[in-house]
């Protein structure tokens, strides 16, 4: 965590800069789900209260220890909400002022009743229907079960027929800050990213170079070959935008050993963004996790946070720790700050379940340090 009086300055910031976020355009892409959220039940009688399986880790050792016998689960809905990393981030955003215009899967020919729940400065662009996820929510972390229905059916060249070249060409001009999101889960996703560089940006003429921000997802089934393809394809965006790459700790090792092809351990985060850094040509690496989050521009910068030991929510967590980031980009703060506002925003999002405005941001830190 950082000292009050940095804290105190975030806080000025934020108070001064906060009111210019109006002002802001974000346009997102290219995923959008439906999830369920879910508890799972490892034990319930008369006498007893509910007991759910507390981690990952102690729900794959019960089943384990089944071998190949039939078992049945039984789970608990917690909530149905929208999710996908492109809607969650895009809301958790919108929450705090700018418009935003969201490109995905969210319902086609009609949007789904889901996503109308977003704010009213979203901008919804569909060009199919969401997939479907089962997350399985633990205190320590999740599962997601995800269905992909069409999604990965669909090619460059028909979303780009069906949301139009003219809407694209208007956002990627008008935009200060472009965020694709969820390559891993998206077959299509390499394809989508060609053509974007081929046939729009191109062609779009943004007055300053606008923010692109990239969250790749759970890249553990995607081969080497296709990281390191989706790695050269960032340098290639980086020829038109300040490129940003988000990752967890997860996600950085596995970037950081197809890049070095040396094994990337996690003891030291520092290092291994320093690394991921040095491969690229791109602006900024960060690596975030639920104790700090380290990033890499033209400095290293550190920034630990409270670890939240029973959240209501951790599903989205990390798409509401971009936003909290990107926000504090598109206010100009330094990425130290930017880094600590992402760990706040994260923060109210697990202990409400709901992403804050700047307001709730604002109380949150006075809070914290003591005011």
């Amino acid at each position: 965590m950082i000292e009050n009086s940095d804290k105190r300055e975030l806080i000025d910031l934020l108070r001064m800069r906060g009111p210019e976020l109006s002002a802001k355009t974000v346009t997102l892409g290219f995923d959008g789900f439906i999830d369920s959220v879910v508890k799972v039940i490892r034990s319930k009688g008369d006498q007893h209260p509910v007991s759910y399986f507390n981690s990952p880790y102690a729900f794959g050792e019960y089943i384990t220890a089944k071998g190949d016998k039939n078992l049945s689960i039984e789970l608990e809905t917690m909530t149905t909400k929208l999710g996908g990393n492109m809607p969650i981030m895009a809301n958790a955003i919108a929450q705090m002022g700018p418009r935003v215009s969201c490109l995905g899967p969210l319902g086609y020919p009609d949007i789904h009743p889901v996503f109308r729940q977003m704010p009213p400065n979203c901008e919804l662009h569909s060009y199919a229907d969401p997939g479907i996820t089962k997350v399985l929510e633990f205190r320590t972390g999740k599962i997601m079960l995800a269905e992909m229905g069409n999604l990965n059916n669909i090619e460059w060249s028909f979303i780009k027929e069906t949301i139009g070249i003219k809407t694209f060409l208007e956002l990627f001009t008008k935009s200060d800050l472009i965020s694709l999101l969820n390559w891993s889960e998206l077959d299509n996703s390499t394809a989508i990213w060609k053509g974007l560089l081929d046939d729009v940006l191109p062609k779009a003429t943004p007055s300053r170079r606008p923010i692109g921000f990239f969250d790749l997802s759970d890249c553990s089934k995607r081969a080497e070959s296709s990281i390191r393809e989706a790695m050269n394809l960032l340098n290639a965006f980086s020829q038109y935008w300040n490129v940003v790459l988000s990752l967890n700790l997860n996600e950085a090792a596995i970037v950081c050993s197809v890049l070095t092809e040396k094994t990337a351990g996690e003891e030291d985060v520092g290092k291994m963004c320093e690394q991921i850094f040095a491969s690229l040509k791109i602006d900024t690496v960060i690596i975030h996790s639920s104790k700090q989050a380290v990033a890499r521009d033209s400095t290293l910068s550190i920034r630990k946070t409270t670890f939240i030991k029973d959240p209501i929510i951790s599903s989205g967590s990390g798409d509401n720790f971009n936003a909290g980031f990107c926000i504090g980009k598109l206010l100009g703060l330094e990425t130290a700050m930017s880094l600590e506002l992402g760990h706040a925003t994260s923060s109210l999002y697990m202990l409400s379940a709901h992403s804050p405005s700047v307001k709730q941001v604002l109380e949150f830190l006075e809070k914290d340090t003591g005011h």
